[in-house]
């Protein structure tokens, strides 16, 4: 039983995710920052709010060296703003050299603190509600006398309203920079993760190729939203492999049906009574027979019945040119092959290849004028060439000729097809497929691929490239 795959919604999980991330990143806020800065302390002091630090260092502020070598206070706007406010304020002030100076009532309870002021870093009383005892700010600031221990009571205090006000600036930068983040790198990872379904299709789809049929993009992982899409490429996929294959059968079955009535044509004209047009027309059937050869070639190798396997081009080339050196001589040309001693090997399938550079050699016998020579040159990298002394190809079409039903002259004979049957048999062995200028100004047809790397010891075989010059 085939599992089906899971349906992701992508809408949903980006939701969701994105939701946890706020929620922890707020969590660990609060946790961290919001409770023990703002709302712990701020419940801390709702029965007994703290002194203002505001109230020492107005004091510290107003404090003045006097002429006998003491101190004494000057009364500045601020430290009159607060005494209006708080008539009740006090405070008293010592240097660490024993210079005191104070201000205001001191009351009773906190009578010997002069002498101990500088015992003590800070000092923050807040006495239980009713208690008759003041509260006591004990602070170190700046004066103009140096370094005072301040100690204040009956000031202004801080109020919860105003804690919590003050603090609220900070709540707020805070929550938007750790929001910031999150949304900044948490959540494109989080996505990219998500999407990695879709990213997987996208790549599948980049290998789509015509010689790799029955490829489908994966649907695993992918998200719900866009996999309607992906259902509906991969149903376009199948249907074109489908026609396709549809494509190939007719191909195939139209060859095969093809060379029945045209090996009939052949005999027939081959046994006929000689008449003028006679070596024309056994060139042309010869022509229509190739070409049938190499439909069923192609739908052969398209269908992997054809197995790749080692053959001599020096071997090939001569049958080549054995066979259709009659055709050669009556059309007027001298028909050669050029080849190396030694054995030029590559992997291919013999009889497509025999029949591509026929198709090559007896285009040249109908396109060059009818003189000449006509040489087929085997190199020992693989390389094909078949030249003439024709008038040659336009640079302009050099590289049209291969386009299936293209033509050159608009009434030439032929449909077109030969050299782009030619081309897709070398495509089909890795080869390419070009043509040049002969040394004699005429056409230069080349097929070439570079020679693939072999393990010490073993024989080299080369790629095919054939040539038309």
């Amino acid at each position: 039983m085939t599992r089906k795959p899971k349906i992701v919604r992508l809408e949903r999980r980006l939701t969701r995710r994105m939701i946890q991330v706020q929620a922890v990143a707020l969590l660990l806020f609060f946790a961290l920052v919001v409770f023990p800065l703002g709302i712990y302390p701020a419940l801390r002091f709702i029965d007994a709010p703290p002194l203002d630090p505001g109230n020492p260092e107005a004091f510290a502020e107003a404090i003045r060296p006097a002429a006998d070598g003491g101190a004494q206070v000057e009364m500045t706007p601020k430290l009159k703003a607060l005494i209006a406010d708080k008539p009740g304020v006090w405070f008293l002030a010592s240097t660490e050299a024993g210079t005191t100076v104070s201000f205001g009532k001191i009351p009773v309870f906190y009578d010997e603190l002069n002498t101990a002021l500088w015992e003590f870093a800070s000092v923050d009383v807040r006495p239980r509600a009713g208690s008759p005892v003041d509260a006591l700010q004990l602070e170190r600031h700046k004066s103009q006398i140096g370094d005072v221990m301040v100690a204040s009571g009956g000031g202004r205090t801080i109020g919860v309203v105003s804690f919590v006000a003050g603090f609220w600036a900070l709540f707020s930068l805070s929550l938007l920079a750790i929001t910031t983040i999150a949304a900044a790198i948490i959540i494109p990872r989080v996505i990219r993760r998500e999407l990695r379904g879709l990213k997987q299709a996208a790549e599948q789809a980049e290998l789509i190729d015509i010689d790799a049929r029955g490829t489908q993009l994966p649907t695993e992982n992918v998200p719900q939203e866009v996999r309607a899409l992906v259902d509906a490429v991969n149903g376009g996929l199948a249907r074109l492999d489908k026609a396709y294959a549809q494509r190939e059968r007719f191909l195939a079955d139209s060859a095969h049906e093809l060379r029945t009535p045209i090996a009939i044509l052949q005999t027939r004209l081959e046994t006929a009574e000689p008449f003028p047009e006679k070596a024309r027309l056994l060139m042309d059937v010869a022509r229509l027979s190739s070409l049938a050869d190499q439909l069923l070639d192609l739908q052969r190798m398209d269908l992997g019945e054809t197995s790749m396997e080692p053959l001599d081009l020096v071997e090939l080339a001569g049958n080549v040119v054995s066979d259709l050196a009659p055709l050669a001589l009556n059309a007027g040309y001298e028909l050669a092959v050029n080849a190396p001693d030694a054995p030029v090997l590559i992997r291919g399938d013999e009889g497509s290849l025999t029949r591509a550079l026929a198709n090559v050699v007896q285009n040249a016998i109908v396109h060059a004028a009818n003189h000449g020579q006509i040489i087929v040159e085997v190199s020992p990298n693989g390389t094909i060439s078949v030249m003439d002394d024709g008038p040659g190809i336009a640079p302009a079409d050099r590289e049209r000729i291969f386009e299936p039903f293209y033509r050159i002259k608009p009434l030439a004979t032929g449909a077109g097809l030969g050299l782009n049957l030619v081309a897709s048999i070398v495509q089909r062995h890795k080869g390419r497929v070009a043509v040049t200028e002969s040394p004699t100004g005429g056409a230069r047809s080349v097929s070439y691929t570079p020679l693939p790397a072999h393990a010490p010891g073993s024989n080299p075989l080369c790629r095919l490239l054939l040539v038309t010059k």
